[in-house]
């Protein structure tokens, strides 16, 4: 979480303040104070990094610039008391994690807050931690170095003094700014005063702006996707967290030259209980962490165990289902096993009829000789109607012996052949054959079930896996599965986590998807969806990096060794080139030096760069990291240009007009390299070094003023 501090005091004739020396200091400015009849410059001030008057609301519409200097002198000249509070000052900690240009404009937009909210008038002037250079003992005493045991201030120390007006401003007839004679903007008044007019006290009144400030910063903060602010104390957020006492003035420069105060050694134990306890809670929370994995293991397994059960029952249904299917079958060939039956009864009729009918012709056959003698008698037409019935007769001998010999024949090639080829006469023969129609019947439908099955399971796991790789997509920014934003953590101490690659891969797909919902649930139903073959043959990378970021990581990082091996060959030759002409440039120059340095090796460090990309040897995740530390050279390389002018005319005599020669010859042959290629900010930040530059040369002869923007 960044570090909230917001304070605020009151600029005072009774502690012998004045706000035109105020003003002057903070804004590093000169300026001629008309009571005391003094002029006050602090135009030497280091780590003034920006000056700006803002305005209410109620004043923007009347198109007025006010100068600083006619500001606080007409604020002095309201006051007639002897103790009267001039000006107060809020100072609010900036934080360090922003650019430079954003903290710039968050001072100014929580400056315009505090302006409309009491109507008053901000002089706002952002300053930086001023870094001494390192101690030498062979070096003449300077303020620019540190003294013996002495420490620089902490780098990140950006902070804005913020001086309004005790007065609401109003503009004359004749253009001229004036104030209310008569009443100071409520927030000056005693609380006795305020709880008479029903209006919040002072200490309400400061936690309310507090908060107000908060607000402001978390909307910059969360743009960068940075920790937030939180305006309650450690004992409102439930946390065993002790703050620090304020050191003052006296006993941080103490510490600062390695002096052990009072104050110190209490921050220092209270910093050391914190951290035991920090520690504690860490453990705790790994304890938690701990449940609740075992609890979502158990809760799984509780799933799982669940599907199982489901699975039999389904299992249950389905054999039942079987069962009743066999049933019907059994019930199918009884009836097949029946009419075989009939159809067998039927066929032993025919042959008892053949056999009745045989016995018949043979008995008229014993009778045709008594009627001989009688046929003798007929005419001719009778012994054609006997002809006939002996050829009748006889044809019935023949059918019947033909019947009989059938039936033999029959029952014989039944009997050799009972066990291979079972008669459709043998009651035995067709229960076999229907007990193997059965088993085959059984057995194909138990194939068709188990290829059922099968194919069930795996469209159940075909789904359970593009659930969980969506899963797996939608919640990779998760705290849980990625690297905290902003700690810079070790990839190595979490692997099975994305690192921060990663996730600006994983987020740049599923913005690709454009998703509409704002529910995880239909989010998930939809990238679930989109799986198919098609999908996977075209995002198999994508897919091995959530399944396994580790081992993706891994690869990923032994494709770039050739470029980090490159980057530390290159470094190591410009850190060997800058040093080399220290002795040519008249001494190191402090951190206005070393940016200068930098700056006459871009050209070669640049070129070099560019090779490297244009090479088609080398991987394409190294050609784009090589571009993208091209660009940032680029950029700070347009940085330095700004900051080193901006600091080069306070080096010693012996040394600036070699860095300033310098500057002036690499500035114009960078700009025409590389002018075309850079964007309106950078070129930006060089004209304003530049003009910083010539500001400095003529602050000499002409001050400096603060006007509003």
């Amino acid at each position: 979480m960044t570090m909230v501090h917001i304070a605020t005091k009151a600029i005072s004739r009774k502690a012998g303040q004045s706000a035109v020396a105020c003003a002057a200091y903070r804004a590093g400015d000169v300026l001629e104070d008309a009571k005391y009849g003094k002029v006050h410059d602090y135009s030497k001030k280091d780590g003034v990094m920006s000056s700006d008057i803002v305005m209410p609301a109620s004043l923007k519409g009347l198109d007025v610039k006010i100068d600083r200097e006619i500001l606080w002198n007409t604020a002095e000249a309201f006051e007639v008391r002897s103790d009267s509070r001039v000006a107060r000052e809020w100072l609010i900690n900036l934080p360090y994690e922003l650019p430079e240009d954003e903290r710039h404009e968050l001072a100014l937009e929580f400056a315009q807050k505090l302006c409309d909210d009491m109507d008053v008038i901000a002089d706002v002037c952002l300053h930086r931690p001023v870094m001494k250079q390192p101690f030498d003992p062979n070096a003449k005493p300077s303020s620019k170095r540190l003294r013996e045991g002495e420490q620089n201030p902490d780098p990140r120390n950006f902070h804005a003094h913020i001086m309004v007006t005790t007065r609401a401003p109003v503009i004359r007839t004749d253009g001229r700014l004036a104030f209310d004679p008569k009443f100071k903007i409520p927030f000056e008044w005693s609380n006795k005063k305020l709880k008479e007019d029903d209006l919040p006290s002072s200490r309400e009144e400061i936690k309310r702006i507090r908060k107000l400030w908060v607000d402001t910063a978390n909307q910059r903060l969360k743009q960068h996707n940075l920790p937030l602010m939180d305006e309650r104390s450690y004992k409102d957020q439930g946390l065993d967290q002790q703050p620090t006492i304020k050191m003052g003035i006296e006993a941080t420069a103490m510490e600062r030259r390695g002096i052990a105060t009072r104050k110190g050694e209490t921050n220092r134990k209270i910093r050391a209980r914190n951290q035991v306890v920090l520690e504690q809670r860490r453990e705790y929370e790994r304890q938690i962490k701990q449940y609740r994995e075992r609890l979502a293991w158990a809760t799984k397994q509780n799933e799982r165990l669940r599907r199982l059960i489901e699975d039999t029952e389904r299992r249950a249904d389905s054999t039942k289902r079987c069962i009743e299917d066999t049933e019907r079958r059994a019930d199918s060939t009884k009836r097949c096993i029946e009419d075989t039956e009939r159809r067998a009864d039927s066929t032993k009729r025919y042959i008892e009829d053949a056999k009745s009918g045989t016995a018949w012709a043979a008995e008229r056959c014993e009778n045709l000789p008594n009627r001989i003698g009688e046929a003798d008698r007929r005419n001719d037409e009778a012994q054609q109607r006997i002809d006939v019935s002996k050829r009748f007769v006889t044809a019935n001998s023949k059918r019947a012996a033909d019947s009989e010999s059938i039936a033999k024949s029959i029952h014989q090639n039944a009997t050799k052949r009972a066990r291979p080829t079972p008669t459709p006469f043998d009651d035995n023969a067709r229960r076999a054959r229907a007990a193997r129609l059965n088993q085959q019947q059984r057995r194909v439908d138990r194939e068709t079930r188990r290829a059922n099955l099968e194919d069930k399971r795996r469209s159940e796991r075909a789904e359970q896996l593009k659930l969980r790789l969506a899963h797996k997509l939608l919640t990779a920014t998760q705290p849980d599965n990625c690297l905290r934003p902003g700690w810079n953590d070790d990839p190595d101490d979490y692997p099975d986590k994305y690192d921060y690659r990663q996730i600006e891969v994983i987020k740049d797909f599923v913005t690709s998807l454009n998703l509409q919902s704002k529910y995880f649930r239909d989010n998930l139903t939809v990238v679930k969806d989109k799986v198919d073959e098609r999908f996977i043959a075209n995002n198999k990378d994508l897919i091995h990096l959530v399944n396994h970021p580790k081992q993706e990581r891994e690869q990923y990082n032994e494709r770039l060794t050739a470029w980090c091996e490159f980057k530390e060959d290159i470094d190591q030759k410009r850190a060997d080139f800058n040093q080399s002409i220290i002795p040519k440039l008249g001494g190191s120059g402090g951190e206005v030096g070393r940016m200068t340095r930098d700056i006459i090796s871009a050209f070669n460090y640049l070129q070099g760069l560019d090779q490297f990309i244009s090479d088609d040897k080398q991987t394409i995740e190294a050609r784009e990291l090589a571009k993208s530390h091209r660009s940032d050279t680029l950029n700070k390389t347009c940085q330095q240009f700004k900051y080193a002018y901006s600091d080069v005319a306070k080096l010693p005599s012996g040394q600036r007009e070699n860095y300033i020669n310098a500057l002036n010859s690499t500035v114009e042959v960078f700009k025409n390299i590389y002018g075309t290629q850079l964007p309106d900010e950078q070129n930006k930040a060089i004209e304003e070094g530049l003009r910083a530059f010539n500001n400095d040369l003529q602050r000499s002869h002409r001050p400096s003023r603060g006007f509003s923007r």
